[in-house]
């Protein structure tokens, strides 16, 4: 039910009060590592990054040849020693994501896919944001993979844009920007992935850790609001912020190259400590 273009549909005005009565109001002054761009009450698709494209004056360019998630992965990985152990794979695929296609497979716990049809329903399908593959064939046919660059008048990179879109439906999985950021309690870089909401957006922020065999895991496991984990932002417009830290939601990504020296992504995401979903993703070169 569409309420205004204030507040949007009623089930998103719903989730907005959600976030003011259990969340918490912040600075954005002292907490700007919660903010990140906001998203339209209508739809959000590709919208959300034209708009803000068009509010900053911002150019915007498309899966251009080497362009990545990271600039370069000294913002994530700021130890030398840490770049060294990765293995150059995964530095290239996070460097020059748009040389790469994506094969993905998904996996629901029986007793949440349920609720993630629900979700679908409600929000994810009517928003194009946050559609997650509900079945195996879902993603059969493969996905649209698009790294998009929103560049300022000396050409520099001010938001990179993640837009993933299944070929079956033409859903879109996730429209999200990636960057890095510190924590209220975490004086270290993390993976920080923004995806804009109507008034407001949910992010990740994830902790990275170099494993023994040189694959990459991240991981928002925080305990307590301040650390890495899932939060929802929203705002009036006016000034005012609050901020939901959804202590129950925790994932984790794992990429690695496998003993074939295939480049490979395991994503786990629990709710309550049981896992509701995992995600495989196969990522090779185009030729």
């Amino acid at each position: 039910m569409w309420l205004n273009k204030k507040a949007g549909y009623l089930q998103d005005w719903i989730t907005q009060v959600w976030v003011k009565t259990t969340g918490k109001k912040f600075n954005p002054q002292d907490d700007d590592w919660l903010l990140g761009p906001i998203g339209d009450t209508r739809i959000i698709k590709d919208k959300f990054f034209k708009d803000l494209a068009s509010s900053e004056n911002l150019s915007i360019s498309e899966n251009e040849k080497g362009t990545g998630l990271m600039d370069s992965m000294h913002a994530l990985l700021p130890d030398e020693s840490d770049k060294k152990n990765v293995h150059p794979e995964i530095i290239n695929f996070y460097e020059c994501t748009s040389d790469y296609n994506f094969e993905i497979w998904s996996e629901w716990c029986s007793f949440y896919k349920p609720f993630g049809k629900l979700l679908a329903i409600i929000f994810s399908r009517r928003l194009q944001q946050l559609n997650l593959p509900l079945s195996a064939m879902d993603s059969s046919m493969g996905i649209n993979s698009k790294i998009i660059k929103l560049r300022d008048k000396e050409n520099v990179a001010k938001y990179t844009v993640w837009y993933r879109i299944m070929k079956s439906s033409g859903n879109v999985i996730y429209s999200g920007i990636y960057t890095t950021s510190k924590t209220r309690n975490e004086d270290c870089s993390h993976l920080k992935v923004v995806f804009p909401l109507p008034n407001g957006n949910a992010s990740v922020i994830m902790k990275k850790e170099v494993l023994k065999d040189g694959s990459l895991l991240l991981s928002s496991e925080g305990k307590r609001f301040g650390d890495n984990g899932f939060y929802f932002v929203l705002t009036n417009h006016q000034g005012r912020y609050w901020a939901k830290f959804v202590k129950s939601m925790h994932e984790w990504i794992h990429v690695y190259v496998d003993e074939e020296n295939v480049l490979r992504t395991n994503h786990t995401l629990h709710f309550y400590g049981r896992p509701f979903l995992k995600l495989h993703y196969k990522m090779s070169r185009k030729p």
